[in-house]
């Protein structure tokens, strides 16, 4: 008895959730190529407000949400190189590549594992990746992780230069800072 009246108390007293704002987005895309790697950043991301759960420095997704990636935005330095890379990710008839955020579990050390789905190009596959979630304040987390997705995996056409392809993988770094309100 005691120990289901603890757990009522944790319930209901230890875990609040929270609105939350996403101040600062950033994604990085790394391609390694034999002649040279190309980084691409987009800054302008859009998304849905996440919901969550706060419970000691554990944070639990109350709800899935979505991020848009629009390719347009997607910046590497070279206008040719950004051209070609939205036509191999789909566009003009894929706008954005689309996040859907899922579950977001505590793990070990700060670390949650996040689970989703990734669509590219109308393809959408399940991933799961970890993201180091740390507390900055008591108002305001950073969640910072990667990912490697495979050109294969989404039917995309590896990038070329020189006839020689790009590595068969695309690593994605991304960088959020949320404030809890």
């Amino acid at each position: 008895m005691r120990k289901i009246i603890v757990s009522l108390l944790v319930l209901f007293f230890g875990a609040n959730v929270y609105a939350v704002e996403v101040t600062k987005k950033n994604i990085e895309f790394f391609v390694e190529h034999t002649t040279k790697n190309v980084t691409g950043v987009c800054n302008e991301i859009q998304m849905d407000t996440p919901n969550v759960q706060v419970s000691g420095n554990n944070y639990i997704l109350k709800s899935p949400f979505e991020i848009k990636i629009p390719l347009l935005k997607i910046v590497s330095g070279d206008t040719n190189r950004d051209s070609h890379i939205q036509e191999i990710l789909g566009y003009p008839d894929t706008p954005n590549i689309l996040v859907k955020i899922e579950s977001v579990q505590p793990g070990k050390d700060q670390i949650h594992i996040i689970k989703g789905k990734l669509t590219i190009h109308g393809n959408t596959k399940d991933f799961s990746t970890d993201a180091l979630v740390k507390q900055e304040n008591s108002n305001s987390i950073q969640v910072d992780g990667s990912l490697v997705v495979k050109f294969s995996e989404y039917e995309l056409e590896n990038p070329s230069l020189l006839f020689m392809k790009a590595k068969d993988e695309i690593r994605v770094k991304y960088h959020f800072q949320i404030q809890l309100k």
